[in-house]
């Protein structure tokens, strides 16, 4: 990912992949897709410490041997270890071969998750372009709460520095 790319518009998609030994004509077919989006770059990534939310506008990841209840542990801990270095700012695309409908504590986890992520069957690859552009407006939101935040802590830190020098002079009157 460029500069220049960010510049005329484009989105980058980190691709992460947790079995690349595992060679698939679905993760090429997928792969295939995601490049043929306008305004894209795709790039791989090796593992989540290549993330930050500057760099990457959503992120693809495919958990494809994973049954219900290690997909659940393995969310549980993904979210787990992203949130911590700040990453949850980037909204995910997972591609899973599980029926959603097989696991009833998806929607609870989902809805206490701070986290904005979408899970797609392969064999719903159509939806693909809808869901990227989605996740990418929901990221175009995050940076908005984020530049936001940082906005707040600024008008808060100079607020503190005037009451601060408000609560010295206040000091040296009732001095003299």
């Amino acid at each position: 990912m460029t500069k220049e790319s960010k510049e005329n518009g484009y989105k980058t998609i980190g691709l992460l992949d947790l079995e690349p030994k595992r060679a698939e004509s679905l993760k090429n077919l997928i792969e295939k897709k995601i490049k043929s989006l306008p305004s894209l770059n795709m790039t791989k990534i090796k593992g989540l410490d290549e993330l930050s939310p500057e760099g990457f506008d959503a992120i693809v990841l495919y958990s494809w041997n994973l049954d219900e209840e290690q997909f659940l542990q393995w969310l549980q801990g993904f979210e787990t270890r992203w949130s911590k270095d700040y990453s949850i700012w980037i909204p995910a695309l997972i591609i899973s071969t599980l029926d959603l409908f097989s696991i009833p504590e998806i929607l609870e986890r989902t809805t206490s998750s701070n986290w904005y992520f979408d899970v797609v069957h392969p064999d719903h690859i159509s939806s693909l372009p809808i869901r990227v552009a989605n996740l990418l407006r929901i990221h175009d939101h995050l940076r908005e709460l984020m530049r936001y935040e940082r906005e707040l802590k600024l008008l808060q830190n100079q607020v503190h520095s005037i009451e601060q020098q408000l609560g010295l002079r206040k000091k040296e009157d009732s001095d003299q």
